[in-house]
């Protein structure tokens, strides 16, 4: 698969951690438009495939419905059909992408949204962490692992520190200090333009027209708030 080493970085310990069953929680901040949404559409689509026969779900939720989740479902479309899979897998219910017995589903973390009663065995993915509300991801999303103690990622970015995102991003920190366990990937602009020419050009012009120490400058590129 087409990755960047930060994103392979990311995806071995994504692996290694459903592999053992470890049950990690990771979290990810990747800078705006370094591949983050690649890297996961890549991981579900790996998963799939290596849990076609086997079976389980992975889940994947987003701040919303529209465009959000529907985004989400159609790369993973593309990715599928890239890698040969086209007429192989199917949609059911409008929110799912199954491909043999392993199933991906698409669900919206929006308050007013329904997603009681959803199980996940394989791995679960929050995007947009910093956008989810604490209470519906503790209540509604993070038991539908406990019975498979599903490794979960958090992607985003921590724009304030009373997020989730920020919240699981300083759980991590500390708990990698005890038993020094990496659970909290960090990778700024200058990591992303160090594997794309274009990405830097773009990225440097941004940083001459709002200057470095910019507040949109710094939490879209820097990943410092």
């Amino acid at each position: 698969m087409k990755l960047r080493p930060y994103q392979r970085e990311v995806a071995r310990a994504v692996l290694d951690s459903i592999q053992h069953r470890r049950g990690l929680t990771l979290s990810v901040e990747i800078a705006r438009q370094g591949g983050k949404n690649e890297l996961s559409a890549h991981l579900e689509l790996l998963l799939l495939t290596l849990f076609m026969a086997q079976g389980g779900n992975l889940i994947k939720c987003s701040p919303t419905f529209k465009p959000q989740t529907i985004i989400s479902m159609q790369r993973l479309k593309e990715r599928l059909d890239e890698f040969g899979f086209n007429g192989i897998y199917h949609t059911e219910m409008g929110y799912m992408i199954v491909l043999g017995n392993a199933r991906a589903v698409f669900l919206s973390a929006e308050e007013s949204s329904s997603v009681v009663g959803h199980t996940v065995d394989i791995l679960m993915e929050i995007d947009e962490s910093q956008d989810v509300s604490k209470e519906k991801y503790t209540k509604e999303f993070r038991p539908m692992g406990s019975a498979s103690n599903a490794t979960t990622v958090h992607y985003g970015t921590t724009w304030d520190d009373s997020t989730l995102l920020e919240q699981i991003k300083l759980t991590n920190l500390e708990l990698e200090k005890k038993d020094g366990t990496k659970r909290h990937f960090r990778f700024d602009w200058q990591e992303v333009a160090r594997h794309n020419e274009d990405y830097k050009r773009f990225v440097e012009g941004e940083r001459q027209r709002l200057g470095e120490d910019h507040p949109l400058f710094r939490t879209q590129y820097l990943r410092l708030f």
